[in-house]
């Protein structure tokens, strides 16, 4: 009898470490491996020891060994909405937010104090008067993940130009 659960243990041990979660994209192609975090508009896929980032755009399924885990309900609400919320709020921000030859001049006269001032500001598409008017995804101006990914995108596109603005001025410093 002992001889019996042992291999039924083992079995199942056997069994539990070979499970894994499968991957099929958009073009038919199917990978099993682990599923490790969810985030944005992408799922961090491990298989074969190596990590992959598959945007949410080219998975067709994804199937879960184990439906109990954390990453198996974040998965259900990326699934639940539009995966292209991300997307979306990601080309308005890069489309229509804000004026950005006015944040190389701030980089220019205000250097750091602009990037931190921007790193602190709040944007949102009702804020940028082009967002709002050209726009076509009025209708997921108040949805978080589209908000974020809009912050996100903004944010980093006007602290980019400060910053070049900046490295600009120390160049023409470092010539005079």
């Amino acid at each position: 009898m002992k001889k019996i659960t042992l291999a039924f243990i083992l079995a199942l041990g056997f069994f539990a470490a070979n499970a894994a979660d499968i991957l099929t994209l958009t073009n038919d192609m199917i990978f099993e491996g682990k599923v490790t975090k969810i985030k944005d508009c992408a799922v961090v896929f491990k298989a074969d020891g190596k990590k992959y980032i598959v945007p949410a755009s080219e998975i067709f399924s994804l199937q879960f060994e184990n439906t109990s885990d954390k990453i198996y309900t974040e998965y259900m609400a990326m699934a639940d909405g539009d995966p292209n919320k991300c997307l979306n709020g990601k080309l308005d921000a890069e489309n229509y937010h804000g004026k950005k030859g006015g944040h190389f001049v701030l980089g220019v006269l205000f250097g750091p104090f602009a990037m931190i001032g921007t790193a602190l500001a709040e944007p949102t598409p009702e804020k940028g008067k082009k967002t709002y008017l050209l726009s076509k995804n009025k209708e997921q101006f108040s949805d978080p993940e589209y908000l974020s990914c809009y912050k996100k995108k903004a944010k980093g596109q006007l602290i980019g130009m400060e910053a070049l603005g900046w490295a600009a001025w120390i160049l023409l410093v470092l010539m005079l």
